[in-house]
């Protein structure tokens, strides 16, 4: 059983170059064993745009990481009936991999947001997390009850914040879903087809 896992969760509405080169960056970054994606059902804190099944997230997540055999695409999320907290997706990792603290993969974007997810800061106890800084971005200072920490090791329990200044693309799932058409090098060539006509629809 791998030690070290990634968990890179997200609407994926749709999935683009730069979910890609985040998880690129985390394998280069940290000796991760393996990445797990774990796309959302029914997001807690947004809407999904409604043009794009699950199954075609699902699908274009599994096209898009395909030559990466440590990536694992996890459909906890999407079979729930209701929103699924982060909170909620930890645990059961912890349920079923007792002996591993996962690291939660996210942007600036999102640790900035986490004070306001179910039941924060609980995930404190459950994770450590990475947070992907674009190079040129101001770091910050705040670390919101986070351990903050300059390297990872195996000695370390949950409850840590690492920060990783990588050279990640600045690129929206919002403006694609406007004008899929203009981002079609945001897209993986493989996937691009098939997201231009489901979001030019309707």
């Amino acid at each position: 059983m791998p030690k070290h896992i990634g968990l890179f969760g997200g609407s994926f509405d749709p999935p683009h170059i730069g979910h890609q080169a985040l998880v690129d960056a985390a394998f280069e970054h940290l000796a991760l064993d393996e990445v797990w994606i774990i796309p959302a059902g029914l997001p807690v804190h947004r809407q999904l745009s409604g043009k794009a099944s699950h199954l075609d997230r699902i699908t274009w997540l599994t096209v898009m990481f395909s030559e990466h055999l440590n990536v694992r695409i996890v459909d906890w999320e999407i079979h729930q009936n209701t929103p699924t907290p982060a909170i909620a997706t930890l645990r059961r990792f912890r349920a079923e991999n007792p002996d591993i603290v996962p690291l939660w993969l996210m942007g600036m974007d999102s640790f900035s947001d986490m004070p306001n997810w179910v039941e924060y800061p609980k995930h404190q106890a459950l994770c450590n997390v990475i947070v992907f800084e674009r190079k040129g971005q101001t770091t910050t200072t705040e670390t919101m009850g986070w351990q903050h920490i300059e390297a990872l090791n195996d000695k370390q329990g949950a409850g840590h914040v690492l920060f990783i200044q990588a050279d990640l693309p600045d690129i929206s799932a919002t403006k694609i879903r406007h004008n899929p058409s203009a981002h079609q090098s945001d897209l993986h060539p493989d996937t691009c087809k098939a997201i231009l006509a489901c979001y030019a629809s309707g």
